[in-house]
């Protein structure tokens, strides 16, 4: 008879993940991988709140942003993220850096449009459960990592001065791999089973966003974006070997034909999302907005790699954030001309473990720095919590550091010389 012994915990190496990974979770066990947020760290900063659009930043999520650029925008983001992972019985601290995007934005004559590059999802976790079987100590380990990379290609058409169509089509691509183990305690050999997916696959976004005057002072935005269904295509491989522990070298390989079974080609659905906003606000002074996010993956399925007592449901996130310039315009005071931005999220998440839904709470706070021009740098802090301790789960507290570039020039501009 087996008997458990101890809690699942992670056991992290900082150094593995840090070079692979931008994400060191449990979570990112199920699905794709732990889900990137995708947007500018501006955007970030008020919660993921993309409704807001203006001339001279880039909104990566929001396709129809671009019919109202002015100027066009280099931006990047990075992230240093410190996780702390606390079970029933232990806790542990990871720190991760990564970078959040790469982007170029541009706005033509009669349309604008941009592209980049960026983290979709990421693996990272390495587990190891400790049971009992004939007085000996057996060591199960689960691990996992790699991830998906999107680029992609946006274009908007203004179709009146304050309503802006937009589309993005985007290439997913990347590998998924996943390893479970198990040994016996003082014995040197060990068993393993490895998972590798290879994805790649095409799919679209498109949205329409209105900016609406009040009395030349104020303005109403409203956001609609539609994400369709799509179909993403995984080769899959599986390999079963005997390993030395100590010298780390293999000793019997097998790798496993799946051509029978179907599994060596296998389809993984990107699930439709939805997403709807409402902000108001008076120009270059502040502004509050609201959205809400619907993804629909309850049907969402990997037979390549399916996980016990992991089951999935429909994602729901509620946003509300803005900001606040005291004086855009301040010669004498650099604090005046500071964008100092605000936001709270809630989520239900698409994962349930154990018969429980996973929930995600954030809140965050950032200051836009003018710099030469237009152009600005954005720092913020975000502080998140998901899962909890009960029933074998993991509760994370999650502190993230972001800081991005926005760089502003103008191109398709004739210029004059006297």
């Amino acid at each position: 008879m087996i008997r458990l012994n101890a809690t699942l915990f992670l056991l992290l190496t900082t150094n593995a993940l840090f070079s692979q990974n931008t994400v060191a979770s449990p979570y990112s066990s199920t699905g794709l991988g732990e889900r990137s947020f995708n947007g500018t760290q501006a955007t970030r900063h008020m919660g993921g709140l993309d409704v807001f659009t203006d001339s001279i930043h880039a909104n990566l999520i929001n396709p129809a942003s671009y019919g109202f650029l002015k100027f066009t925008t280099y931006s990047v983001g990075i992230n240093y993220t410190n996780n702390n992972l606390a079970s029933a019985s232990e806790s542990k601290n990871t720190d991760l850096a990564s970078l959040d995007y790469l982007s170029v934005s541009i706005p033509a004559k009669k349309f604008g449009f941009g592209f980049g590059i960026v983290p979709f999802t990421s693996v990272g976790y390495r587990i190891q459960g400790i049971s009992e079987a004939n007085d000996s100590n057996i060591f199960n380990r689960y691990e996992g990592s790699g991830g998906l990379n999107r680029a992609y290609l946006s274009l908007a058409i203004p179709i009146t001065p304050y309503i802006a169509l937009g589309s993005t089509l985007n290439y997913n691509f990347g590998n998924l791999f996943y390893r479970s183990g198990q040994y016996i305690e003082g014995i040197d050999n060990g068993t393993f089973l490895a998972n590798e997916s290879s994805i790649s696959g095409f799919n679209f976004d498109f949205s329409v966003q209105a900016i609406i005057p009040i009395k030349n002072k104020y303005t109403l935005q409203t956001m609609f974006s539609y994400q369709p269904k799509g179909i993403l295509d995984s080769q899959n491989s599986r390999v079963f070997y005997t390993q030395s522990l100590s010298r780390e070298t293999i000793i019997e390989y097998a790798e496993i034909d799946l051509t029978n079974s179907g599994m060596d080609r296998t389809n993984l659905d990107l699930s439709q999302t939805t997403r709807l906003g409402f902000g108001f606000g008076r120009n270059k002074r502040w502004f509050i907005g609201t959205q809400y996010n619907l993804t629909k993956s309850a049907n969402f399925d990997n037979k390549f790699f399916e996980r016990k007592n992991v089951y999935y449901q429909n994602a729901e996130k509620w946003t509300f954030g803005g900001y606040f310039i005291p004086n855009y315009a301040s010669f004498t005071s650099f604090w005046s001309r500071v964008v100092y931005r605000f936001g709270v999220r809630t989520e239900q998440m698409s994962t349930i473990i154990n018969n429980i839904p996973l929930t995600e709470t954030g809140i965050s706070f950032g200051l836009g720095l003018p710099l030469a021009g237009l152009s600005n740098a954005n720092v913020g802090l975000e502080v998140s919590q998901r899962g909890q301790k009960d029933s074998g789960l993991i509760k994370e507290t999650i502190i993230a550091l972001r800081v991005g570039l926005s760089l502003n020039d103008l191109w398709f501009i004739k210029r004059k010389y006297n």
